[in-house]
This record gives C-alpha cells, structure tokens and sequence, in this order.
C-alpha cells in the first residue's frame, strides 16, 4: 500500500470527511479529478483513491498528482470492479462522514464545504443529496433532484427505487455508520450505487436536499453507463433486489416494499425492451411474472411511468405486436431528441 509516508497507525486525529475515489484506466481524466479534491475550501479529509488494476498510467499519474499532501491514500488493487475497489476504501475510512467521487469526474472548489454546512444543521442527518452538472462534449447542464423536502423513515427506500432521487453515490455525503459490516457492494454491471442506496434506504436514514450544484459528471461514450441491458440483467438484478429485501425483512416491516420492488424491476425491463434491438423475450417466465406483480399495482404504477412505457410493456406480452413496440420506441426517440434540441 502506498500511502504518500503516511504512518500506517495514524498518528493524526481521525478527518471529518473520507472521500471514496475508484481509478481504472483513466490516466487522461486524472488531472482535474484529484486536483478538484486537493482545491477543496474545506480541508480536513482525507482522500482514498483506489486504483482497480489499471493496464495504462493511471497508477503512476495517481502517485504524481497526489505526491507530497498526506491526505491522499493510494491504494493499488488487482482489478475486481469499482464496487470492490469502493469496499476496499470504505474499509481504510475514518472520517465520520463519507462520500464518492469518480475518476473521470471532479468537484467545484466548494463542495465539502457546502454538504458539510448541510448535514450538520437541524439536529444533523444521515445523508445529504445535491444537484449536479452533467457535462457532454458540446454542452453543460445542472441536473435537479425530483425530491426537494427532507426523507424520513422508508422515504429514501422509496425515492430511491422509484428513481425520484438520483440513485448514484456520487454527489451525496453520507453518514459513514451506515457502510457497516452487514452492508454488501454487489459487483453488478450496473446499477451498483442504487443496490447500496437500497440497502441504505432499509436502514430509514434522515436525508436533507441542497439546491446546489458541484459534482461535475462527465458523460463519456465508452462508459458502462451507455452498454446495453441484457434480458439476463434484468433478472439478476431483480434477484438480487429480493436478496436484499430477504435480508432485511425485519427492518422493512411495514413498508411497501412489495411495490418499490416492482417499480425498480419495471424500470429495468422497460430499459431492455426499448432497445428495437434486442430480441424479444415476452414468454420468459420472469416476464409474465413480472406482468402479473404489476397487475397488482397498476393505479400506483402511474405515478412512476409513463402512458406509453406501460403501452410498451403491456404490448411486449405478444411477439406479433413487437412492430407496434419499435414504432412507440422511435416516436419516443424523437420526442426526446426534439425536447433536447430545444433546450439547448
């Protein structure tokens, strides 16, 4: 482990703040990420960045740019994904709050400081949530959260797994007790953040929102977040939500669980059969089952989605009707194409 002669034993008080920050392959992005954590207005953190086995730079440019600040911790890994690489920082953690910055991202300068202010007020909370900016090669734009009133008890359960809250670690400060050892980091393809944030959410956090905006999200062709979702995806993913459920079933005694779960579950098969490309699997087991909960919860499901992606997935039971399926999805395209056109 390299710890830029750091003791190992920690001579120092323990910071306020750990800050979580997964490396792979990202030599070129490096720069403005560490040098926005290190410009920080608030200073006492401290700084664990993993790198998951990268094969180009990064480890060396890591070293470099964090040389010389004993904030930083760099700790180099074999490659086992950045859900491993989050637990293997989250287990050297000290401060007494936490929160994730990824490597092709970075912070405006004010940042901690500002999430700092917030978690501490009205008696203190578990989490606080912010806006962000997304930021593409041709354009900015702040993203705002649904959500603008403080959760309580199932709440953030709730807005999280029916997506009214932004279901990313990153852009949030968190109470580092809630990563305790009975809290799993699931080495999924996607949705990694939002499998934690559910498991955080059965723990009935007290959350606060900020009408502010300073994580800066780089939207990157090649990133995980534009692959395609597999029909095998949606229902491993599925899985492992009832895995979780299964888990803290004491915990979750007398939510809505049942309906949160499949809300999340549509979300995801909505997302697979909008790809024109990707074949049809209507007659799946998992699909008819997943037809037959969202029977059950038809009149709150309308709060979540819209009238054509519950026309999609009801036309989705029959393989003769797939035609009338692609021409919503290209009406839909078009919407959305015109709507940002427009916008910018």
């Amino acid at each position: 482990m390299d710890t830029n002669n750091t003791p190992s034993n920690h001579p120092f008080p323990a910071p306020a703040v750990s800050i979580v920050i997964p490396v792979y392959n990202l030599e070129a992005f490096l720069a403005p990420c560490l040098e926005s954590v290190r410009g920080q207005t608030f200073r006492d953190f401290e700084a664990i960045v993993v790198d998951d086995g990268s094969t180009d730079g990064s480890l060396a440019e890591i070293r470099r740019l964090t040389a010389g600040d004993g904030r930083f911790v760099v700790l180099p890994t074999v490659n086992q994904g950045v859900a491993r690489a989050r637990e293997t920082a989250l287990a050297k953690a000290r401060g007494r709050y936490v929160c994730f910055l990824d490597g092709d991202d970075w912070w405006e300068k004010d940042m901690l400081e500002t999430l700092l202010a917030a978690i501490t007020q009205n008696g203190g909370y578990d989490i606080v949530c912010s806006n962000y900016i997304r930021v593409c090669a041709t354009y900015r734009t702040e993203v705002h959260e649904k959500r603008t009133a403080d959760l309580e008890e199932f709440g953030y359960l709730r807005e999280v797994m029916t997506f009214g809250v932004a279901p990313s670690l990153w852009g949030k400060l968190y109470r580092r007790t809630l990563f305790d050892d009975t809290l799993r980091h699931y080495p999924m393809r996607r949705g990694q953040d939002t499998l934690v944030n559910i498991q955080i959410g059965c723990r009935r956090p007290r959350v606060r929102f900020v009408d502010y905006a300073g994580y800066n999200y780089l939207q990157r062709p090649g990133s995980e977040i534009h692959s395609r979702i597999s029909f095998e995806y949606c229902r491993e993913y599925a899985d492992t939500v009832a895995d979780i459920f299964r888990r803290n079933a004491e915990r979750l005694a007398g939510s809505s669980a049942a309906l949160y779960r499949t809300v999340n579950a549509l979300w995801w098969y909505i997302r697979y059969i909008s790809r024109s490309s990707n074949p049809w699997r209507g007659d799946d087991p998992y699909a008819r089952q997943l037809r037959s909960e969202v029977s059950g919860h038809r009149a709150e499901l309308r709060k979540h989605f819209s009238r054509g992606e519950l026309l999609m997935f009801d036309l989705d039971r029959w393989h003769a009707l797939r035609p009338a399926v692609i021409v919503l999805l290209t009406l839909r395209r078009w919407k959305t194409s015109l709507q940002r056109r427009l916008s910018h």
